[in-house]
């Protein structure tokens, strides 16, 4: 059942021809740049070729498909080699799509394809460790993502700009499964008897372990998740601080985790290393904090377009309208940089000490109008978010005019089958289906909000919350199932008696 379900939704996916749409905008900007350098035009891994990028960034009408066909012919003249992408976003989306590229061809589809290889892998993974009704994340993770493939979520035309599925932003809902595995591993209190199958858990938990590493290198956003697997990882070493066999096994599952994050770490640096000599290896944290303070309408607060005034170099100066350029204002005008060329300062824009720029330049702002930025966060932000999780509930009403072919309903349709035949063979078992493990979704569905409060919440950056509040809402309904039938089953045994 967890592997039918994993099939269906990348049936699903696939009907979708999200790769044939107009869109992939995030990406055009650096991953796929830098994917056709490498490949075609012989820069160094990670790098781009200024001539390449250009046709990206200046695509003359032409939609993204058109553009990567004719730069993949090796048509355009040689520019200048970039050593590497200038769109802020770190270095996994290149080499995702670089890799996908040479596996699959240069062509969007190939994105597509080993996203769901890698989600695939995640599932065989999970399948072979866990044997029992555990296993019920998976359909359920599937049913949701299935859910979500007939809302504006994923057939929306921003949709396909900003979150395309295989794209960077959608990467966010792959770390799940992977997030899954180590956190029933972590509050496992017994492990296998045999050496055998022992061994064979580290070997999966390892796999998930690198999955998950390489996850966050691609969408960093996500990073929330280490916080709550560190928090139970906490609980549960002080549980056991009396019982060193099941600390001392608890430790070992730890430690695989750390060396496989580790080896992911070490293969990516040793592939990319300017990334991280450039303070570029995941994507911006200070800039995004800073820039998306132009979602208050009061914003830019007090003299703040004096102490901050970049008018010479970008006429607008602060502004809440364009809020990346509010970041580049702050580089600008930085102390150091007055004494580079303009060329210097243009390079180092999203590198780290352009973070650090930027960061500097928050924190000024949090200590001279620390009451603006209590209202921004505790008012201004929170009603981002719940404005887009109100979005999200109403999609669910209207389902059933989603504009996609009826083969995709009839896949929904047997997804949400395959997740109640899987909850009633649970259930006849005498198992209870729905348990306090399962608390962990509310637990990541909170954990989720920090960095829309860092960022700001808008439709192409909730597809991790939004999933939580669905799969949420699902367990939700299940434990009211489970209660009800508990209540009645003393009354129905008197009745049948």
């Amino acid at each position: 059942m967890a592997a039918a379900s994993f099939l269906l939704y990348a049936l699903g996916v696939l009907m979708l021809h999200q790769d044939r749409a107009p869109g992939w905008a995030l990406e055009a900007q650096g991953a796929f740049p830098a994917a056709v350098s490498y490949l075609v035009y012989g820069a160094p891994l990670g790098a781009s070729d200024s001539n390449v990028t250009q046709s990206f960034q200046q695509p003359d009408g032409k939609s993204v498909q058109d553009v990567l066909a004719t730069v993949a012919t090796g048509s355009i003249p040689h520019g200048y080699v970039v050593m590497y992408t200038m769109d802020g976003s770190g270095a996994g989306m290149n080499l995702f799509s670089t890799a996908a590229m040479r596996l699959f061809g240069i062509d969007i589809s190939s994105l597509v394809r080993l996203y769901l290889i890698l989600v695939g892998i995640s599932v065989a993974a999970f399948v072979l460790r866990y044997r029992d009704k555990r296993l019920l994340v998976v359909p359920l993770y599937f049913l949701v993502l299935t859910v979500m493939l007939l809302t504006p979520l994923c057939t929306s035309a921003d949709a396909v700009n900003q979150m395309p599925i295989g794209g960077q932003r959608y990467f966010v809902v792959a770390t799940f499964l992977p997030v899954l595995h180590i956190f029933f591993e972590f509050i496992e209190r017994s492990d296998a008897p045999e050496v055998g199958r022992r061994n064979a858990n580290r070997r999966l938990l390892f796999v998930q372990g690198f999955l998950l590493f390489g996850m966050l290198v691609v969408r960093s956003s996500a990073g929330y998740l280490l916080g709550a697997l560190l928090c139970v990882l906490i609980w549960r070493l002080y549980e056991e601080r009396r019982r060193r066999p099941e600390a001392a096994t608890l430790l070992r599952k730890a430690a695989t985790v750390a060396a496989a994050f580790a080896l992911c770490a070490a293969i990516v640096i040793a592939t990319v290393p300017v990334y991280l000599k450039n303070g570029r290896l995941f994507g911006n944290f200070w800039h995004r904090a800073f820039a998306t303070l132009s979602v208050d309408p009061d914003w830019p607060y007090g003299d703040l377009r004096t102490v901050y005034d970049c008018t010479k170099y970008i006429p607008e100066g602060l502004n809440n309208q364009h809020s990346d350029r509010n970041g580049h204002c702050i580089w600008w005008v930085y102390p150091p940089n007055a004494t580079r060329s303009a060329p210097e300062v243009m390079n180092g824009t999203y590198g780290g000490e352009y973070e650090k720029a930027v960061r500097n330049a928050y924190f000024y702002v949090l200590v001279h109008y620390p009451k603006q930025m209590f209202n921004l966060y505790v008012h201004i932000k929170s009603r981002m978010i719940g404005d887009v999780l109100m979005q999200a509930w109403n999609y669910l009403f209207a389902l059933g005019r989603a504009p996609v072919s009826g083969d995709l309903f009839a896949i929904a349709a047997a997804q949400l089958a395959l997740f109640v035949a899987f909850f009633v063979s649970v259930a006849a078992a005498g198992l209870t289906v729905v348990d306090r493990r399962l608390i962990i979704f509310p637990v990541f569905f909170v954990f989720s909000m920090a960095p829309l409060y860092v960022a700001a919440a808008n439709s192409s950056t909730t597809a991790d919350t939004v999933f939580l509040m669905y799969s949420c809402l699902v367990l939700a309904i299940l434990l009211a199932i489970q209660l009800a039938v508990k209540a009645l089953a003393p009354g129905l045994m008197k009745t049948s008696m």
